[in-house]
C-alpha cells in the first residue's frame, strides 16, 4: 500500500521545501511579516532579519514577495557575493531597468528618476538581499549610498537584509556603523517552543488531509529534544518516524518510532568508525592482496624469463634475435643441397678467409628487429553529459523571450529544475536558458537565479 494511502493523506506534511500553502504562522512569525509589511508600507528603509538555518526565513520571503509582488517592483538578489557595480547592475536588471553601457553616475542618476517616477504613482522599490551574511563590506557601503536616495519626505528605496546571526555581529563592526545606524526594523527568528512544536506537528498534518495519524505526547516531546523547535529538522525527524509507523503497520506514532527515527539519521547511533571500520578493514585486506599478487607476478615473470622458448612467429613475420652473442654465420647460399667432403671444406675456408680479408666495397647489410604491435583498440567514447539548472531564488520569473523587458509567462519556486535546451547571451551580456515548463511552454530563465549541474 502506499505510503499517503495508509494514513489517507492527500499531501505529504513533512516535505521539506518551503511551501507558503503550509507556513505556520506562529507568533514570532507574524510579528516578523508584520513588521515587515509596516516597514514597506512607511517607507522606513532598512530592515533586519536574521535567524538560524532552517528557522523559516524563506517561507517568510516567499510570503512577503507574494503579498507586493502586484504592488511593488521587488528586485531579489540571491548572489550576494558580487563587487559593488555588479550588485548594482544586477538591482537594475531585476527591475527592468535598461541602461546599457553607462558609467556608474549615470546609472545612479538613471535609476533616481525612476525611483521619483514610481513614488509619484505610490509604487513600492523593494530590493531583498539573502544570505546577506556573505554580502562583501564594500557592497553593503553601496547598499547605505543606494538608501540615500530619497526625497525631502519620504525614502524612495525599502531594503531588507535577511542572513544568519552571524549578520548582526558584522553589521555591528565599527567600519559598517554608519549603516547600522539606519536600520529601523530588527528582527530575530528564534525556533519555535515546545508547546509550538506540537502546534505545529498538528497544523501539517491538517493541511495534509489529517488522515487518521497520530502522534503520542511523548513522541511530540522527543520530536522537540532532537530537533530543538527549528521548523526544517521538525519536518526532517517527523518524516521519518511517519515512515517507521509505516514500515511496523501502526497509525499511530510513538516515541520508539521517533526513536528508531533519530538513530537512522545519525547513522543508526554508532560513530562514524563504528560504522565504517569494518569497510576500511576489507578495503586493506583486499588492498594487501592486490599488491602480493602483484609483486608475485613480476617476479615470476622475472625469473622464468630467460627459459621460456621463443614464441613461432605469424606466418609472414620475421623476428630477429637480437640477444645472440658473437658474429652471425654466413647463411649458406640457397643452389647447395649436399655437404662438401673434409678435404674440400680446407681449401674452402682458405679461400673464404681471404676473400674475407678483401675489401668489397659494399658495407655489411644489418639486418633489425620487426617489433609485432597488437591490433589498435577503439575504446569506448564517454556519454555526452547533459546540463542542468535549478531555480536558487525563492522565486524566478520565466520570459517569453532571452530578455529582461521581455513578457513574464510562467513563475517558477524554488528547487525547480529543468534540463537545458539552449543557452544564449542577450545584448547586455547576460546569459538565458531556454528550458520547458511543465505546462509544455518553451520559455526563458535568467542565469543568475539558477545553479547549473551536468548529468
Amino acid at each position: 500500500m502506499d505510503y499517503l494511502a495508509f494514513f489517507q493523506l492527500d499531501d505529504d506534511p513533512f516535505r521539506l521545501t518551503p511551501d507558503p500553502q503550509y507556513f505556520f504562522p506562529s507568533q514570532e512569525h507574524n510579528e516578523i511579516l508584520n513588521s515587515l509589511n509596516y516597514a514597506i508600507e512607511q517607507k522606513e528603509g532598512f530592515s533586519l532579519v536574521v535567524g538560524q538555518p532552517g528557522t523559516g526565513k524563506t517561507t517568510i520571503l516567499r510570503i512577503l514577495i507574494d503579498h507586493w509582488k502586484d504592488k511593488a517592483e521587488i528586485a531579489l538578489v540571491m548572489t550576494p557575493r558580487l563587487s559593488p557595480e555588479e550588485f548594482l547592475q544586477a538591482i537594475l536588471e531585476d527591475l527592468n531597468i535598461k541602461l546599457g553601457k553607462k558609467s556608474k553616475n549615470e546609472m545612479l542618476k538613471t535609476f533616481r528618476d525612476v525611483l521619483i517616477k514610481h513614488s509619484a504613482t505610490g509604487k513600492r522599490i523593494i530590493i531583498i538581499v539573502d544570505e546577506a551574511q556573505n554580502v562583501p563590506d564594500d557592497t553593503i557601503e553601496e547598499l547605505r549610498l543606494l538608501s540615500n536616495l530619497e526625497t525631502e519626505k519620504e525614502k524612495l528605496l525599502q531594503i531588507i537584509l535577511m542572513g544568519q546571526p552571524e549578520l548582526k555581529k558584522k553589521l555591528e563592526a565599527a567600519h559598517l556603523k554608519q549603516l547600522d545606524q539606519r536600520i529601523t526594523i530588527r528582527a530575530i527568528l528564534r525556533p519555535l517552543t515546545r508547546s509550538e512544536t506540537s502546534d505545529y506537528i498538528n497544523f501539517r498534518l491538517i493541511k495534509a488531509g489529517k488522515g487518521t495519524i497520530v502522534f503520542e505526547d511523548k513522541a511530540r516531546k522527543k520530536i522537540y529534544s532532537m530537533s530543538k523547535g527549528i521548523p526544517r529538522l521538525i519536518n526532517l525527524v517527523a518524516s521519518r518516524a511517519l515512515m517507521a509507523a509505516f514500515v511496523s503497520g501502526s497509525a499511530v506514532v510513538s516515541a520508539d518510532h521517533v526513536k528508531f527515527a533519530v538513530e537512522h539519521l545519525a547513522g543508526e547511533g554508532r560513530s562514524f568508525w563504528e560504522r565504517y571500520l569494518p569497510w576500511f578493514r576489507y578495503g586493506a585486506i583486499g588492498l594487501a592482496l592486490l599488491i602480493l599478487a602483484v609483486i608475485g607476478f613480476y617476479k615470476f615473470s622475472g625469473t622464468t624469463t630467460a627459459k621460456m622458448p621463443a614464441a613461432p612467429a605469424a606466418a609472414g613475420t620475421q623476428v630477429q634475435n637480437v640477444e645472440t652473442k658473437g658474429a652471425a654465420e654466413p647463411a649458406t647460399p640457397a643452389s647447395s643441397t649436399t655437404a662438401p667432403s673434409a678435404q674440400s671444406q680446407k681449401p674452402a675456408a682458405k679461400n673464404s678467409s681471404k676473400a674475407a680479408s678483401r675489401p668489397t666495397g659494399k658495407k655489411p647489410e644489418t639486418q633489425k628487429a620487426v617489433k609485432v604491435m597488437p591490433p589498435e583498440t577503439e575504446l569506448p567514447q564517454p556519454a555526452a553529459s547533459k546540463k542542468y539548472v535549478t531555480v536558487a531564488a525563492p522565486s524566478a520569473n520565466m520570459r517569453g523571450a532571452p530578455d529582461i523587458g521581455s513578457e513574464k509567462v510562467a513563475w517558477v519556486a524554488k528547487g525547480a529544475t529543468y534540463p537545458v535546451l539552449e543557452s544564449r547571451q542577450d545584448t547586455t551580456g547576460r546569459t538565458w536558458y531556454r528550458v520547458q515548463h511543465p505546462s509544455g511552454k518553451e520559455c526563458w530563465i535568467s542565469k543568475r537565479v539558477v545553479t547549473e549541474k551536468n548529468r
